[in-house]
């Protein structure tokens, strides 16, 4: 069984992304890591000292650019365009801002190869960390599928969704010159085994201000609904009012060895302008 980790990673320094933590916990678990870069520089650059290590043969960066005025459908665009150059009978889809606990390995391949045949997809359960050592678990997750010809990222015929999740694939439809994949949820089988989500975790008020507000743009133009705030100002609260709720809702409280070890380093040296940090005051 060869396992194939798919990531998406657009000028991470600028959008404060621990990728090189990211890409190592990819490394140690793979078998292959496919890497779809939006940056506009071709290809993605690395210093030399980091091509050392995130570069071992196992990872392959692809080139396709992410405008900055995004539309949502650049998501499955963007997905399905690595998913295309996976060679793993199993994908696991991570955003550079996730990771697996190592102790979570074995159990991990050991569910993928006890998968029922009836089934196409493995759940994993969302964590999602919050300031004040609070995580949130999500409902379960389906970023854990077989690598078929007639499944991709998509939209849902029955419901409304976000395009990141594997659908079996029915029919197509056109949207912005992409040909955009339409289906039904895969049969999952449930892993009980969690992912680790640091979202804004390590990012500074500034840039979450400015990247909420490009969030819920996009999801505009696809969607037709300013369901995340119509102006900066909004979008913001939104955010606000969002990461209030989820972190009164967040039962859990977080040691530095809860996180997994490629991240512990970056978690202990949180800064106050990092929104892990204090929340920015608690949430402003």
């Amino acid at each position: 069984m060869k396992l194939t980790i798919l990531t998406t990673i657009t000028n991470p320094e600028e959008r404060q992304d621990r990728y090189k933590e990211a890409l190592s916990c990819y490394q140690d678990l793979a078998d292959e890591v496919i890497v779809v870069s939006g940056s506009h520089a071709e290809p993605f650059e690395f210093e030399d000292d980091e091509r050392k290590v995130y570069d071992d043969g196992k990872t392959k960066f692809y080139n396709l650019p992410w405008p900055y005025d995004w539309n949502w459908i650049e998501l499955p665009r963007h997905l399905n365009f690595g998913l295309q150059r996976c060679s793993g009978d199993w994908i696991l889809k991570l955003d550079i801002d996730q990771l697996i606990h190592e102790n979570d390995f074995i159990e991990l391949l050991r569910k993928i190869n006890e998968c029922p045949d009836t089934c196409d997809g493995i759940t994993l359960q969302k964590m999602t960390m919050f300031f004040g050592n609070k995580y949130f678990q999500k409902g379960e997750q389906a970023i854990l599928f077989r690598n078929k010809e007639d499944i991709r990222f998509g939209e849902q015929l029955m419901h409304k969704t976000d395009l990141c999740f594997p659908v079996k694939v029915t029919d197509k439809r056109i949207v912005d010159d992409y040909e955009l994949p339409r289906g039904i949820p895969i049969n999952t089988y449930r892993s009980g085994i969690s992912y680790f989500n640091y979202d804004y975790y390590f990012k500074t008020m500034e840039f979450t201000k400015k990247e909420f507000w490009r969030f819920s743009q996009a999801y505009y133009r696809f969607f037709r609904e300013w369901t995340f705030g119509g102006t900066p100002e909004d979008a913001f609260q939104v955010f606000l009012n969002m990461t209030r709720g989820r972190q009164k809702r967040a039962p859990y409280t977080a040691t530095l060895d809860t996180h997994p070890k490629w991240i512990r380093s970056e978690v202990a040296a949180l800064k106050k302008e990092q929104y892990g940090y204090d929340g920015w005051e608690g949430l402003v």
